[in-house]
């Protein structure tokens, strides 16, 4: 399904488990992967008006590149030590955000994989400015890597064993599951969708004596629902369960499960105008990251006219079809 994946990288270290994951999904789909690094300073020179201070600053820009690009091409090389996939590099210069969203929209990127965890530069600003521009402004999916480990490690084989996918109902959230299927099929991976029911106030359901009739009902419903749902998935190869759970909060309660079943994924679709694809879209992603160590695929799909379609009509913009 992929066939270029793009990881961000600052040159700190902490990129290191979001380029190791890059490497097994390559190795696995046949991508090719593209390290990018982004050199703001480049914006910062040709300010000064006397042709003395520009030409130090022009000498000052071409050191830095150069230094940069030697970084580049020493990770490179050590990538290829340690896996048979297609690596090129590729130095950006701008702001950070612009400039990834620029270049992977320009590549047709299928795939970004960015660190979440560390001290400087992208990763230390990953689920601030620069993953949160990544997500609002692509439509291109984003493995948000939670590391467990600071450098390549050659000797782990498993990409992800246990997926969480909170699903609505809505055909957006929906969106999600052909890029869940395909990392699913990469290893022998457990699929469970997940559907998060928040309490009815006594205004909605008319008194607290109703309030066990609605839940056995929008329980039921749920159930049903992801019942359909994960049967598609298991005629498509994929070991999925279904779970229903209750929560005051859509993001906490997912960020719980998640931690409780010890998740190594969780999947979500951010676009949306209701339900959990309207919460998802920070909420969620900010909870999951600073309370537990579970990595994020983050989607936001193209606005498509999915929800007045039959079911059987409903397709990403790539063509494949969306899940009713």
């Amino acid at each position: 399904m992929y066939k270029k994946i793009m990881v961000p990288t600052d040159g700190s270290g902490f990129d290191r488990e979001a380029i190791r994951v890059a490497l097994r999904i390559a190795e696995r789909s046949h991508a090719a992967v593209r390290l990018v690094r982004v050199n703001p300073t480049g914006t910062l020179f040709g300010m000064e008006t006397s042709p003395e201070a520009a030409s130090v600053s022009a000498r000052v820009l071409r050191q830095e590149r150069d230094r940069i690009l030697g970084e580049l091409d020493n990770l490179a090389a050590e990538c290829r030590k340690i896996s048979e996939a297609r690596i090129s590099t590729a130095l950006e210069e701008g702001p950070v955000p612009d400039a990834l969203c620029t270049y992977a929209s320009r590549n047709k990127i299928d795939l970004i994989v960015i660190s979440s965890h560390g001290r400087g530069g992208i990763t230390r600003l990953s689920f601030g400015s620069v993953t949160d521009s990544l997500i609002r402004h692509t439509s291109i999916p984003v493995l948000v890597i939670k590391p467990h480990a600071s450098y390549l490690n050659p000797g782990t084989g498993e990409l992800f064993k246990r997926i969480i996918v909170p699903l609505d109902g809505s055909s957006l959230a929906e969106q999600i599951l052909p890029d869940v299927m395909a990392l699913a099929k990469m290893d022998e991976t457990r699929l469970t969708l997940l559907t998060v029911l928040l309490p009815r106030t006594s205004s909605q359901d008319g008194s607290a004596a109703q309030k066990a009739p609605w839940r056995d009902k929008d329980v039921a419903a749920s159930q049903a629902y992801l019942y359909r749902t994960a049967a598609h998935l298991r005629e498509n190869g994929c070991l999925t369960t279904t779970h229903v759970v209750f929560g005051e909060s859509v993001a906490q309660a997912i960020a719980d499960y998640a931690s409780e079943v010890r998740a190594d994924l969780v999947a979500i679709a951010t676009h949306g105008r209701s339900g959990i694809s309207r919460a998802l879209r920070g909420s969620v992603a900010d909870v999951v990251t600073r309370t537990g160590t579970t990595s994020m695929l983050v989607f936001r799909p193209i606005r498509v006219l999915t929800e007045e379609l039959p079911a059987d009509m409903r397709r990403r913009p790539d063509g494949i079809p969306v899940i009713a």
